[in-house]
């Protein structure tokens, strides 16, 4: 089983790792395997793999193993029984299949393919998470917003869901991650839903001392949220600002008619009854604007106070679980999303040390090496870690050909990495 993953880790071609899995298209075990890794609500609420040391003489299979994890997504066994479940279970497989119980307990198969690339092979297998997106700035989308619009300032945070359910409280990530933040902001969010069923689309921020942290390294407490090892002092920290809600069984069938004003005015009334006495969730700045000439010159303030723009929503705009195209993004420098497909040593004084990424589109299309952006302290660790088919921002100046006369990025520069997202944007979505 083991093998079969590593073949998928070897191809970047989607259509490659496609073919792949359709050759073990009838294998059931196989088939629960990339379920329990990727279907984003099943935890199994252990942050790191234990110490163990696989058997030479295995006493289980795999089928058992696999099956025996039902105890800790179920919370049959929970705690350090549950983390003392594991190591045993590890054990007691071989080094190859133990390897596949990693990967399912990670929530990540580490080979590179994501939950849309199963369903090509067995469709609506795994459950896609719903998520709206902005469109990028074009002239033919902004002609088609209706006046007067909303100009919210589009912050430097990290994308979550707060989903209410049953007076329960669920922090998700945009690919549907659970976000551990060790109870922090649940009674918040529960107050705010007032017994209903709601889902809150927004942003986290790490506040200190009423200062929000700037992007690298409030994304990077963040995504040791996303990882489970946040620290109950960084976690009191996070805040939310929001921009929307949905109500639960709208937010489930990926379609909301309901009218972004209309949906929006409602958020603002709930976050407003809050006691200002230490307030964790905020709505996102906004402003109305009657012209496309008013939303350019908030724009520009924005860009000139340091922020990285703003979003430009028509007020009749529906919530659909797809690329909006009734919120537009404004933004002083171009960004995007790429898979790192390899890793190059630095030379130099940066011998043993990253050099640089190489990145790619999930087309395959946009191909670009980015060498810049990095301090001494990530080259090294980044170095140590596997970096390949993680996903990276990367801001640029331009769209351009490279000598081979393929599309590549000008003056290309590392942001972060983006734990919260499992695929690359699309040549396409890449201006």
């Amino acid at each position: 089983m083991n093998e079969i993953f590593e073949q998928l880790a070897a191809t970047s071609s989607r259509l490659e790792k496609e073919s792949i899995l359709s050759q073990h298209k009838d294998n059931e075990l196989l088939k629960q395997v990339i379920f329990l890794a990727l279907d984003p609500f099943i935890q199994f609420y252990i942050r790191k793999i234990p110490k163990y040391k696989s058997s030479s003489i295995p006493t289980i299979g795999l089928p058992v193993a696999v099956y025996s994890l039902s105890s800790l997504y179920n919370r049959t066994i929970t705690g350090n029984a549950a983390i003392a479940f594991l190591a045993d279970t590890l054990s007691s497989l071989s080094a190859s299949d133990a390897k596949v119980i990693e990967r399912i307990i990670a929530k990540d198969l580490k080979c590179g393919a994501s939950g849309s690339t199963v369903n090509k092979v067995w469709p609506n297998f795994i459950y896609e998470y719903p998520c709206m997106l902005c469109s990028g700035y074009e002239e033919k989308l902004i002609n088609k917003i209706k006046f007067p619009a909303t100009v919210q300032l589009k912050m430097d945070g990290m994308r979550f869901n707060a989903i209410v359910k049953d007076n329960t409280v669920e922090f998700r990530s945009r690919n549907g991650k659970e976000i551990q933040l060790l109870g922090y902001l649940v009674d918040d969010f529960i107050r705010l839903a007032a017994g209903k069923d709601y889902v809150y689309d927004g942003e986290l921020l790490v506040v200190d001392d009423g200062v929000i942290m700037d992007r690298q390294t409030g994304n990077g407490i963040l995504n040791k949220a996303n990882k489970g090892t946040i620290s109950a002092v960084d976690a009191a920290k996070v805040h939310a600002s929001v921009w929307d809600v949905i109500p639960y069984v709208m937010f489930e069938t990926g379609y909301c008619a309901t009218p972004y004003s209309t949906r929006f005015s409602s958020l603002e009334q709930l976050v407003n009854k809050q006691p200002s006495q230490g307030k964790k969730i905020w709505a996102v700045t906004s402003t109305i604007v009657e012209t496309l000439d008013q939303a350019q010159e908030i724009f520009q303030d924005y860009l000139s106070s340091g922020y990285e723009g703003i979003i430009l929503k028509d007020g009749n705009g529906v919530w659909e679980d797809k690329r909006s195209k009734t919120q537009i993004k404004f933004k002083g420098e171009l960004e995007c999303d790429l898979k790192i497909v390899a890793v190059e040593e630095g030379k130099g004084k940066a011998a043993g040390m990253l050099g640089a990424i190489v990145c790619e589109s999930a087309d395959g299309v946009v191909k670009v090496s980015v060498g810049s952006g990095f301090n001494d302290l990530q080259r090294k660790n980044y170095w140590a870690e596997n970096l390949v088919d993680r996903i990276v921002a990367i801001k640029y100046n331009s769209r351009i050909k490279n000598k081979q006369g393929e599309d590549s990025l000008f003056l290309p520069v590392f942001i972060e990495l983006r734990d919260d997202k499992d695929i690359a944007d699309s040549s396409k979505d890449i201006k």
